[in-house]
C-alpha cells in the first residue's frame, strides 16, 4: 500500500468542503507566487482525484496546463518526455510561459527515478515558473517511495490537501445529478452504504440500480424501491471489462470472494473450495484484486474486505445460475459444520434458499420458516377485505417472502405448502412487491380451491387478489370477477358471493355489494377465531359483514356501520379508514384504541389523512409522498382517494396549486374509483380562488353527477358546502338554497359530524343566527384546519364575530397555509382586524409570491389568489428582486426548484401542466 509519510499527515491543507470550494483553494494556492510550489492531493480510488485535478487544469486553461496520466505497470515515458521538453526550453522561452502547470494524475504509478527529476525541478521552480499539482491514490500499492516527496514537505515546498469522500449534501446532490431528481433520504443513504460517499462510484450505483429496476423518478423524486435488488451493469460497462481484464483466475476469484466474503477469515479456503483452484491461486488472485483497489486486507493479515459494497454486490450479479446455487451450497455448508462464522443472520437465510435442493431440504425449510417468522410483524389489521395493515418487516427480512416461497417449494405436505405460500403472499404485500404477491396468491388458488374446509381461507386469497389487482391497475380482471359469468375455480357459493362483492366493492358499486351479500345470513353469536375453526359459514359471514356495511356507509345508510362501531366486536382497522375518509377523528381515534391499534399500524394512506386531520400537514405530505412511491403497500380506493384530496387541499393551502392539480389528475388516471368526486373539492377551491367561478361551478357539478350515478352520499356534504361558498361569493341565492336542501339531506341521511357541520354552515349562509352553533360543532371535529375554514366562512358570510379571524389566524400558523394565511390577512384588514407579527407578514408574503411565480403564474392571476391589486403585486414583485438579487422570474423559478419547501408528490413531471393557461383547475373527469 501506498503509506503516506507521518510528516505528511500533520499539516493537511483543511479547504471548504465542498468540492467547488476545494477546487478554488487549490487554484489560489497555485496561482499564489508566494504559495507552495507544488500541491500533493491525496485520497481513495473513487473520491474524485481526477475529476477534482481536471477541474483545477480547466482554471488555468490549456495553454498554462500539461497534464500527464500515469498508468501502472507502464514505463512513464510520457511524463518523461514532458520534464525533458520543460529543460530544453531556453530561459527566455520559459519566460514567455509563466506559471506553467504541470498536473500528474495518478502519481502513485510514477517511477522513482522520474520523481527524483520531478523533485529537483520543484525545488528550481522559482527559476523555471513551474508549478505542479499531482494526485495520489493511497489505498493501491505505489512504484515511488513517499521519501521521495517527504524532503518536499519538510522544506515547505509542497503542501498536501486530502480529498475527502462526500457529505450527505454532496451525496444527495451528485444522485440528484445524475438521476435528473432529487432523492429521497432513503435513497442517499442507500447508495452512501454502497459506494462509501465516493463521488466515482456514485455515478456507477446509479447506473446500476436503474438496470435493476431497483429505483424509479417519481415526480422530480429518485425513490429507492427495491433496496434488495442487486445492482446489474452491462457486460461492455469499464468497470465489467477492467476487472475481467485481470484474467479469467482473477475474474472467478473476484465472482465467489463476492459472494463469500461476509464469511470473514474461511473466504479464501471457501473459494478455493468453490471453484476448484489451489488455496495458493486463490491467494494471488486476491493479492491482484488489492493492487488494483477491490479489495483490501486487515491490518492483522488475515481477512479480506472489498472497499467498496457496490462493486461487491455487482460482482454477486455476475454469477451464472449454478455457479450462484453452488457458493451457496458451499456457504451453508461450512457454517452448519463449523467451519466459519457469519454475523449477518439475513445471509445464512439467502444462502439457504439460493441453494435450496443441494442441501438437506427438510433442515433448510425449517430454518427459513424460522428466520422468516422472526424477522417480520405480521400485519395486526385488514382492510375490508383486502388483507392488512401497514406492518412490513422490522429491520432485516428484506427476502421474507423469497424465504417462505423456497421453504414452501421444500414442503411435502400439500397443506402445509398452502399455509406458508399464504404467508409469503402476505409478506409480499407488506412489502409493497405487489407483483410477487399477485403471482403467489394466485398460484395458490387452483391448489386451494380443490381442498375441502379451506372456505375462509379461500376468501382470504381472493380478497388479496383483488386488492393487488387493484393496485397493478387491472380493471378488466376486476370486471370479470364482479360479473362473475365464469368461474375457473371449485364451484363454492359463498367463496363466489364474498369474492364477487370484494370485486364489486373495488369498483365502488355499493349496490352490488350489498345485493350479492344479502344472500348470507349474518353473524349472530360470539366471534370465532380466524379460519374455519370458527365454523364453515362464521368468517367468512363476518368479512361479508364488513363489506356489507361499508357499501351501505358509501351510500347513506350507516346504521348497521354504526351497531358494529358500539359493539364489543369492532372491526378495528376498516371501520378506522372509513371514519377518516368521512373527516370523523374523534371516532376514528377512539375505535382505533377500543381495537387495540396503533397509528403506525394503519395502512399508509390511513396514516397520511390521521395526519393531515390532526393538523400535521408537513407529516401528511411525508406519508402521501410514500404511498404514492412505487414499492408501497396497496391501500383500499376509498382510503387512497381520500389522501389525495387531504394532500392536495394542503398543498392549495400552501399556495402549490400546480402539484395539488398534478395530484388530483393522478388520481382521475387510475380509473373508475370509489368516492373519486372527493377530489372535485380541491379543484373547484383551486378554481374559486383564481375567480374562475363558472368553471369552479362546472366542475362540482360533475362531481355530483358522478357520485350520484355510483350511488354515494358519502362525501357529497363536503361538494355542497363548496358549492354554497361559491353561491355566496357570486350572489347565486338560487344555488346556495339548492345546496341548504342538499346538505341537510346528505346530513340527515350520514349522521357523521363531519356531514352536520357542513349543513350547519351553508345555513348559517343563509340565516347567519346558525352561525353560533355551525361554530360549535366545527370546534367538536378537533380539527384545527377545519375550524379556521369555518370561521373564515361565517365571517365572511356574516354570521361570526370578525375577532375570531385572529384564532383563526393562529391555527394555520403551524400548518404552513401561506396562501390561505394571505387571504385571511385581507379579511383580517377589511373587518379592521389587526394582524400581529408585521415583520413575519413581510417575510412570509415574500415566501408565497416566490412559490407562486415559479408555478408560472402570472401578475393578475396572483392579484386573484392574493384578493389583492394588480399594482400592489407589482410593487411587491419589486421589493422581491430587490431583497433577493434575482433579475428575473425565471431566476427566481430556478431558486424555488433547488430549494423546495416539500419534495413533489405526483408522477409525469414532464407532462404539460395540468393547469389551463390561465392557472385554473382542469374540469372534473374522472376515469382519465
Amino acid at each position: 500500500m501506498y503509506e503516506v509519510p507521518d510528516r505528511c499527515r500533520p499539516r493537511p491543507v483543511e479547504l471548504s468542503s465542498g468540492r467547488d470550494r476545494q477546487v478554488r483553494g487549490i487554484v489560489d494556492a497555485i496561482a499564489d507566487p508566494a504559495g507552495p510550489r507544488a500541491v500533493l492531493i491525496l485520497g481513495t480510488g473513487g473520491t474524485g482525484l481526477s475529476t477534482v485535478l481536471k477541474q483545477v487544469c480547466q482554471e488555468f486553461g490549456e495553454d498554462r496546463t500539461w497534464f500527464v496520466a500515469a498508468r501502472p505497470r507502464q514505463p512513464h515515458s510520457a511524463l518523461g518526455n514532458v520534464l525533458n521538453n520543460f529543460r530544453a526550453l531556453r530561459p527566455t522561452e520559459r519566460s514567455d510561459r509563466p506559471g506553467t502547470v504541470l498536473a500528474i494524475d495518478d502519481a502513485q504509478w510514477v517511477d522513482a527515478g522520474t520523481i527524483r527529476r520531478l523533485t529537483s525541478m520543484v525545488r528550481a521552480s522559482d527559476d523555471t515558473g513551474l508549478r505542479c499539482v499531482c494526485t495520489v491514490r493511497v489505498d493501491v500499492p505505489a512504484a515511488a517511495q513517499p521519501h521521495l516527496v517527504s524532503e518536499l514537505v519538510d522544506q515547505r515546498l509542497v503542501d498536501v490537501v486530502w480529498l475527502r469522500p462526500l457529505d450527505d449534501t454532496g451525496l444527495a446532490a451528485l444522485i440528484g445529478e445524475r438521476s435528473g431528481a432529487e432523492p429521497t433520504a432513503e435513497l442517499v443513504r442507500h447508495v452512501g452504504r454502497l459506494t462509501r460517499n465516493r463521488p466515482k462510484a456514485v455515478g456507477i450505483a446509479i447506473d446500476a440500480l436503474t438496470a435493476a429496476d431497483g429505483i424509479r423518478v417519481v415526480d422530480l423524486r429518485t425513490h429507492l424501491v427495491r433496496p434488495d435488488a442487486v445492482p446489474t451493469l452491462r457486460p461492455q460497462h469499464r468497470l465489467l471489462q477492467e476487472l475481467r481484464g485481470l484474467g479469467a483466475t482473477t475474474w472467478s476469484v473476484a465472482k465467489a470472494a463476492a459472494v463469500l466474503n461476509p464469511l470473514a477469515d474461511a473466504m479464501p479456503e471457501l473459494v478455493a473450495e468453490a471453484t476448484g483452484l489451489s488455496h495458493t491461486e486463490v491467494t494471488e488472485a486476491l493479492h491482484v484484486l488489492r493492487a488494483n483497489g477491490v479489495v483490501r486486507q486487515a491490518r492483522d493479515g488475515g481477512r479480506w474486505i472489498f472497499r467498496l459494497p457496490l462493486v461487491q454486490r455487482i460482482l454477486i450479479g455476475q454469477t451464472g445460475p449454478y455457479e450462484r446455487r453452488r457458493l451457496a451450497e458451499v456457504a451453508v455448508t461450512a457454517v452448519w459444520a463449523g467451519r466459519a462464522l457469519c454475523t449477518d443472520p439475513d445471509y445464512l437465510a439467502d444462502q439457504q434458499a439460493c441453494a435450496g435442493r443441494m442441501l438437506d431440504e427438510q433442515r433448510v425449510k425449517a430454518e427459513l420458516l424460522a428466520h422468516a417468522r422472526a424477522s417480520t410483524c405480521r400485519p395486526s389489521g385488514s382492510g375490508p377485505g383486502f388483507g392488512g395493515g401497514a406492518a412490513g418487516p422490522s429491520g432485516s427480512g428484506a427476502n421474507a417472502g423469497v424465504w417462505l416461497r423456497v421453504a414452501a417449494e421444500l414442503s411435502s405436505d400439500e397443506a402445509e405448502r398452502v399455509r406458508i405460500l399464504w404467508e409469503a403472499a402476505r409478506v409480499f404485500a407488506a412489502q409493497g412487491r405487489t407483483a410477487e404477491g399477485l403471482a403467489t396468491v394466485e398460484s395458490l388458488l387452483n391448489d386451494v380451491s380443490t381442498q375441502p374446509g379451506c372456505t375462509s381461507l379461500l376468501i382470504d386469497i381472493h380478497l388479496a387478489r383483488i386488492s393487488m389487482l387493484r393496485a397493478t391497475g387491472n380493471q378488466a380482471a376486476l370486471n370479470w370477477l364482479a360479473r362473475g359469468e365464469t368461474w375457473p375455480w371449485a364451484p363454492d357459493p359463498l367463496v363466489q358471493a364474498v369474492t364477487r362483492a370484494g370485486a364489486s366493492y373495488a369498483l365502488g358499486q355499493w349496490q352490488r355489494v350489498r345485493e350479492l351479500l344479502d344472500g348470507i345470513p349474518r353473524h349472530q353469536g360470539p366471534s370465532g377465531g380466524h379460519g374455519d375453526q370458527a365454523g364453515h359459514h362464521d368468517y367468512p359471514v363476518r368479512r361479508a359483514e364488513v363489506l356489507g356495511a361499508l357499501a351501505a356507509l358509501w351510500q347513506g345508510d350507516p346504521d348497521r356501520f354504526t351497531e358494529h362501531l358500539s359493539g364489543p366486536d369492532q372491526r378495528g382497522f376498516p371501520y378506522t379508514a372509513a371514519l377518516l375518509t368521512l373527516g370523523e377523528l374523534t371516532a376514528a381515534e377512539r375505535t382505533l384504541t377500543r381495537s387495540g391499534g396503533r397509528p403506525e399500524q394503519l395502512a399508509l394512506a390511513d396514516q397520511a389523512v390521521l395526519a393531515a386531520r390532526r393538523g400535521e400537514f408537513t407529516l401528511a405530505l411525508k406519508l402521501t409522498r410514500r404511498c404514492l412511491a412505487p414499492g408501497a403497500m396497496p391501500s383500499s380506493d376509498p382510503s387512497r382517494v381520500g389522501m389525495m384530496q387531504t394532500a392536495a387541499l394542503i398543498l392549495l393551502a400552501r399556495g402549490q396549486l400546480r402539484r395539488a392539480s398534478e395530484l388530483v389528475d393522478r388520481g382521475h388516471g387510475s380509473g373508475r374509483t370509489p368516492l373519486l368526486h372527493l377530489l372535485a373539492v380541491p379543484q373547484a377551491r383551486a378554481a374559486m380562488a383564481l375567480g374562475e367561478h363558472r368553471r369552479a361551478a362546472h366542475i362540482l357539478d360533475q362531481a355530483v353527477t358522478y357520485a350520484a350515478h355510483g350511488d354515494t352520499v358519502a362525501g357529497t356534504d363536503e361538494i355542497w358546502f363548496a358549492s354554497a361558498q361559491l353561491a355566496a361569493a357570486t350572489g347565486d341565492r338560487d344555488r346556495l338554497d339548492m345546496c341548504l336542501r342538499e346538505a341537510e339531506t346528505v346530513a340527515s341521511k350520514l349522521g357523521t359530524h363531519r356531514a352536520i357541520t357542513h349543513s350547519l354552515l351553508v345555513r348559517a349562509a343563509v340565516d347567519p343566527h346558525s352561525g353560533p352553533a355551525a361554530l360549535n360543532t366545527a370546534r367538536a371535529l378537533g380539527q384545527p384546519f377545519e375550524l379556521a375554514m369555518a370561521i373564515e366562512h361565517l365571517v365572511r358570510v356574516g354570521a361570526a364575530d370578525p375577532q375570531l379571524l385572529r384564532e383563526a389566524y393562529g391555527l394555520l400558523g403551524p400548518l404552513g397555509a401561506l396562501l390561505v394565511r394571505a387571504r385571511m390577512r385581507t379579511l383580517m384588514r377589511e373587518h379592521d382586524v389587526a394582524v400581529p407579527d408585521r415583520q413575519a407578514v413581510v417575510e412570509e408574503n415574500e415566501r408565497l409570491l416566490a412559490v407562486l411565480v415559479a408555478q408560472g403564474f402570472g401578475n393578475q392571476q396572483i392579484s386573484a389568489l392574493l384578493s389583492v391589486s394588480r399594482r400592489s403585486i407589482e410593487s411587491r414583485l419589486t421589493r422581491l428582486f430587490s431583497r433577493s438579487g434575482y433579475r428575473s422570474r425565471l431566476e427566481l423559478a430556478m431558486a424555488m426548484l433547488r430549494d423546495r419547501p416539500e419534495p413533489p408528490l405526483t408522477v409525469n413531471a414532464c407532462a404539460e401542466p395540468s393547469l389551463t393557461a390561465s392557472g385554473s383547475a382542469a374540469p372534473f373527469s374522472p376515469g382519465g
